[in-house]
């Protein structure tokens, strides 16, 4: 104990001491008089102040250790997700929320957090994935809504470590069908071509969409965001994406995919073309470009229940014409920066998947051409 004189003639009588995390704090008490009765007082209310404190710590990891005990997987999960849903967009939360209540049907309500170890989980993906035939793409997603979860318990304290963190799922051999349907994830130009032709017998300006896209590589919901103040002559700023979960214009993806891109000449004529208009009172240049009879973007829904309807070995989706405009590019000779740059990708592995194939048939192509060459006759 040390004592400090005060500037009004009082005395501060200071201990120091060790927390229950090994930390040295320090109390203190104020008394009239610095006499021995005095020290003796402040000595005793010094060591009641720590006991105090010391109980009232040991009683918060006591409630602390009961809660974790106690504490189900579940109640961690709503703890979690409830922080998560106020940091994504709608649309994020939203397939968060489908992969939580999937997880919810493999995972009793009452299972414990602690509970939860590397083996119960893999036992669950796995029988997924290898005896119920769920995408690897699918376990990938429910493997990281356990470990966003799992993560968030770690960092409350409620586990040491994260136990599935190195957790693995081996993928399946591919059958060489599969590895080749695999492969193509694009629209050769003679498919492409006869899906824009069928799509115009069944609705004008589904087709006018989808070849708009092949054109420019957007995202369907960068697509149906476009704006007439984002056209500037024959520019486009792609600055936003629609969310169909909270029906409104949010921000891109990620920041690679805020961008400029050129318009070919036919994009500038597909927007003229276009059937559906807003009326000549409603116009202005926040009006969406792509939009349905109320005026609204059009839905992804509506697209994809559409193209299901084609007559196609291909599995036809929005997205195909996202990488039929990659393997487009690829053809013209487009460097690989450059194609990533226009379709705002930052990581080079999708788009070099598609490049890869298109420059791999480019050369069988070389090869069938030169021996077509008789230089002897």
């Amino acid at each position: 104990m040390w004592i400090e004189d005060l500037s009004n003639g009082k005395y501060k009588f200071c201990e120091r001491y060790t927390d229950t995390k090994g930390k040295t704090r320090k109390v203190s008490v104020t008394l009239d008089k610095n006499s021995s009765r005095a020290q003796n007082e402040a000595s005793r209310l010094l060591y009641n102040k720590i006991d105090a404190k010391l109980e009232k710590e040991k009683q918060k990891i006591e409630d602390k250790q009961n809660k974790i005990a106690s504490i189900t997987f579940w109640e961690v999960q709503d703890e979690y997700f409830s922080i998560y849903e106020e940091t994504v967009k709608a649309k994020t939360a939203s397939l968060r929320d489908t992969a939580k209540k999937k997880i919810r049907s493999l995972v009793s309500e009452d299972t414990l957090l602690s509970d939860i170890t590397s083996v119960f989980i893999l036992e669950i993906l796995e029988k997924l994935y290898y005896k119920e035939n769920y995408s690897y793409s699918y376990i990938k997603t429910l493997k990281a809504s356990f470990n966003m979860v799992l993560d968030y318990a770690v960092s409350k304290e409620y586990l040491s470590t994260n136990p599935i963190s190195n957790m693995k799922i081996k993928k399946k051999i591919l059958t060489l069908e599969q590895r080749e349907k695999k492969k193509e994830k694009y629209l050769e130009r003679s498919e492409l071509k006869k899906v824009i032709k069928d799509m115009a017998v069944i609705d004008k300006s589904t087709s006018l969409l989808i070849e708009f896209m092949s054109l420019t590589g957007l995202r369907f919901g960068e697509c149906v965001a476009i704006q007439n103040k984002n056209i500037e002559s024959d520019v486009l700023h792609i600055n936003g994406t629609w969310d169909s979960v909270s029906n409104s214009k949010t921000t891109t993806k990620n920041i690679y995919s805020d961008r400029k891109i050129t318009l070919p000449k036919r994009c500038l004529q597909i927007i003229e073309e276009y059937p559906l208009k807003y009326p000549n009172n409603k116009i202005n240049k926040n009006n969406y470009v792509f939009i349905t009879k109320d005026y609204k973007p059009i839905r992804l829904s509506v697209v994809n229940s559409r193209l299901k309807k084609l007559n196609s070995s291909k599995n036809l989706s929005t997205h195909i014409f996202r990488h039929t405009h990659i393997a487009l590019l690829t053809e013209l000779g487009i460097p690989l920066k450059s194609i990533m740059e226009r379709v705002g990708h930052n990581n080079p592995q999708t788009t070099l998947s598609i490049y890869s194939h298109v420059t791999d048939k480019m050369s069988k192509n070389i090869i069938e051409k030169l021996n077509e060459i008789d230089l002897l006759n």
